[in-house]
């Protein structure tokens, strides 16, 4: 029975007729479902596992996750949602699509990989065993472009539960390894076991899919044309990688794994509640799409109902974490992540950002303002890595944090001054921000 079957009867009669909504509801609800699943089980779990191992061996298993991540997001070259779209206007040609990215993938894995066996080389124990285990998994990771095949089929279900077996599975796993008192390198191993049980899954998907990877050939004309559209994604997503995980990696390289552990636990509190944004962004950008097609004045004013919306949800997120997370994260983590619980308050402003920028993402969208988010997102990681090498020596985790915030800023509104259309969007954001309670005036 699909999800809409479940709604209040009034809703449901206004979705009769309406399968293209349906779909979409459906799809929404079993992305949700992975959503929070990970979530659930990343809090619950992984504040298990931080308590057992401890604020440093804690911190270099963020280090090296931090470091793969961000070699992995240059090296999978971003090409997902070109491949989506060609999978969706010829979907005969599935195989030729799927063959061409499965080669360009692994191509990527490799060379991925390898990066990560030079940077471990670099690196004192334990960060550079962990970076190799870690970074195994670019190359497990490869079978997931047949997500991409669901993608473009509207079949999130599929995806979902490939997913959501996968993470059990693996937090199923933790805890035994917890349990068994097991160390550092088992747990970062965990990570690459998940991806292995994803892959499995996604070999499952795509037979059941009547998709026989064997039937796969790489062509070269399709891999042209890859490689010079997805491009810009590629170097936007590693800028954006960068940005989010710069305060993780000078950290790491400059104060050692106790720091690093501290904030990388605060974080982990934080970032729970920067699930809610992305609820209200899948939900919110069909009819702000709808808006811009039908009537600018429209738009403008549900793009101004979004941001006052995103302040009501920062203060409702944050005022809790500022007031009562101090509390929190010793309760959960104990006392030896003291430190945690003293930058919780801080981080917890890390909010506003993220949900401004989540939906600030829906104004680039419908604007097509792809190269200009492409600069922001460049100027911002180069901001973020600048400001925390010369503040993170000084002021450890808080000058982390500063770093962050100022990088955000410019990436989200400082650099908006600079092109036209995004001047407008500027003042709806800040006529949300220091003016809530007046309404829209076109």
């Amino acid at each position: 029975m699909p999800p809409s079957d479940y709604l209040p009867g009034f809703i449901r009669a206004r979705l009769e007729g309406r399968d293209t909504l349906r779909r979409a509801i459906g799809n929404s609800f079993w992305l949700f479902a992975d959503q929070i699943l990970r979530m659930v089980l990343g809090l619950v779990v992984g504040v298990w596992m931080a308590r057992h191992l401890g604020p440093e061996s804690f911190g270099w298993l963020n280090y090296a996750i931090a470091m793969v991540g961000v070699v992995g997001s240059l090296t999978s070259l971003g090409v997902g949602p070109v491949v989506v779209r060609e999978l969706v206007h010829a979907p005969h040609a599935a195989a030729g699509w799927l063959g061409t990215t499965w080669a360009l993938r692994a191509a990527g894995a490799a060379v991925g990989f390898l990066a990560c066996v030079v940077i471990a080389m670099r690196q004192d124990a334990p960060a550079g065993t962990l970076i190799l285990i870690v970074g195994a998994g670019l190359v497990v990771q490869v079978p997931e472009i047949v997500d991409l095949l669901f993608q473009a089929r509207g079949e999130s279900k599929v995806s979902a539960w490939v997913r959501m077996s996968a993470c059990v599975g693996a937090n199923v796993l933790k805890v035994g390894l917890i349990l068994a008192d097991a160390p550092l390198a088992w747990f970062a191993a965990a990570g690459v076991v998940e991806l292995g049980l994803a892959a499995i899954g996604w070999w499952w998907a795509a037979r059941r899919a009547g998709h026989r990877w064997s039937q796969w050939r790489p062509e070269r004309a399709r891999l042209g044309a890859l490689l010079r559209e997805g491009w810009p994604l590629t170097l936007s997503g590693f800028a954006i990688t960068t940005q989010a995980y710069a305060d993780q990696l000078v950290l790491g390289l400059l104060l050692g794994g106790e720091e690093l552990g501290q904030y990388s636990a605060a974080l982990r509190i934080v970032s729970v509640c920067a699930f809610v944004p992305m609820v209200v962004q899948t939900v919110a950008a069909p009819e702000i799409a709808r808006a811009k097609r039908d009537d600018e004045t429209l738009y403008r004013r549900r793009l101004h109902s979004l941001y006052r919306l995103m302040l009501g949800i920062f203060v409702l997120t944050a005022v809790p974490l500022v007031l009562l997370g101090p509390w929190a994260a010793h309760l959960l983590y104990g006392g030896a992540y003291a430190g945690a619980a003293t930058l919780l308050p801080w981080l917890a402003f890390r909010l506003f950002f993220t949900n401004y920028g989540v939906a600030r993402s829906i104004f680039v969208t419908n604007e097509g303002l792809f190269r200009f988010a492409l600069v922001t997102s460049v100027a911002g990681a180069a901001l973020n890595l600048a400001l925390n090498f010369a503040l993170v020596p000084h002021w450890g985790a808080r000058g982390a944090i500063v770093a962050s915030f100022a990088s955000f800023a410019l990436t989200i509104f400082g650099l908006e001054v600079f092109e036209a259309r995004a001047r407008g969007n500027l003042r709806l954001m800040l006529r949300a921000i220091f003016l809530p309670w007046r309404p829209f005036a076109a």
